[in-house]
């Protein structure tokens, strides 16, 4: 009778630290979140044990706030990479830059898109500084910061208006991250091209010379004009820009010359002509030839001009302001926010061709 007794007795029960325990390893975090996760497990924490299961308690559901975090040393304040009202998060590399000012401004405006950082070199004078400073508008809440990578980990999408070196790096980083990057790089060379193509192959890429609409337009129309018109035509291509500009001949130019031997069917390498100086003997027919013009605060001239014997055709865009370039770059950051990977352009972006023009 007593070892029925004690077969009866009711087992003690099991201390909950195991249960939390178990509980807290059944949903791990992704690494690229861990970051952004304190406030989510801090709601968690504040929901007694003794209460039903989470997915029954409105308290685990509250959404995440845009309170600025900070990131790892160097990176700035930054926002998580958490949904908020299905924002697009942006960052913008450079953006202390005059093109970084502008794109801080344009985006402070723009419905569905969410600022969540801004990087520039080590160094530079404008770290700590709060991104609204820059935009000239209210507070930001973020500071500028020196950690690119910490940006890209960030956003969804990276707007880069920096340089060759930088923004083949940054490449690196939206590859291992899968962010979308956006860039207005010029200058690039042949290795920094392809360290950006290979990018490509994992992460949406949108590159492009110049993303003003006007420009788009000029660069199908000179193919066009370039298809039509015979070797005889001479094409010269003419630009200008401020005094503090580095590359030259701008990488529009460039992109614009593209197109004229597209144009022809031929190489640009093979035809291109820098400048002349000196005696350089009479023009080389089928020619394309550049002209860089620097001073002042010129935003950017371009004039493409086909001359033949007795006429002569030209055609020419200029810029008075960068916002043309700011918009462009929006535009090119709504369409590139979820696309798979790939080396895209304005002409994607955009979705215009003239009709019969190469892609």
């Amino acid at each position: 009778m007593a070892g029925k007794a004690q077969a009866k007795r009711p087992k003690p029960k099991a201390a909950p630290a195991p249960a939390a325990k178990s509980n807290a390893k059944t949903k791990p975090l992704p690494k690229k979140e861990k970051a952004s996760a304190k406030p989510a497990r801090d709601s968690r924490a504040a929901v007694p044990q003794s209460a039903k299961p989470a997915a029954a308690k409105p308290a685990a559901a509250k959404p995440v706030t845009a309170k600025p975090v900070t990131a790892k040393p160097g990176g700035g304040g930054l926002r998580p990479k958490r949904p908020v009202n299905g924002a697009i998060r942006v960052g913008i590399a450079g953006c202390a830059g005059r093109m970084g000012q502008m794109l801080l401004k344009t985006l402070a405006a723009v419905p569905g898109v969410l600022v969540v950082g801004g990087s520039e070199r080590k160094g530079s004078p404008a770290l700590g500084m709060d991104l609204g400073a820059l935009a000239g508008t209210e507070p930001f809440g973020i500071t500028v910061g020196d950690d690119a990578s910490a940006l890209f980990e960030a956003a969804d999408v990276v707007i880069d208006f920096t340089n060759p070196a930088a923004t083949a790096q940054h490449a690196g980083f939206a590859a291992r991250t899968g962010t979308a990057h956006v860039i207005g790089t010029t200058g690039l060379d042949a290795d920094q091209l392809a360290a950006i193509g290979r990018a490509a192959q994992k992460a949406p890429i949108v590159m492009a010379s110049n993303m003003s609409l006007g420009v788009n337009l000029l660069e199908q129309v000179v193919e066009q004009i370039a298809r039509i018109l015979d070797p005889d035509w001479d094409i010269e291509i003419v630009e200008m820009h401020h005094r503090h500009k580095v590359d030259a001949p701008s990488g529009t130019a460039l992109t614009l010359g593209e197109a004229a031997a597209r144009g022809r069917g031929v190489p640009l390498r093979r035809v291109a002509r820098r400048a002349r100086d000196g005696h350089v003997g009479a023009r080389v027919k089928g020619e394309i030839g550049f002209q860089a013009l620097r001073g002042g605060d010129v935003v950017g001239d371009h004039t493409v001009m086909f001359a033949a014997d007795g006429e002569r055709v030209e055609i020419t865009h200029k810029a008075s302001s960068r916002e043309i370039f700011a918009r462009g770059a929006v535009k090119a950051v709504l369409w590139a926010a979820g696309k798979g990977p790939g080396l895209y352009s304005m002409k994607d972006v955009l979705g215009f061709s003239v009709g019969g023009s190469a892609t």
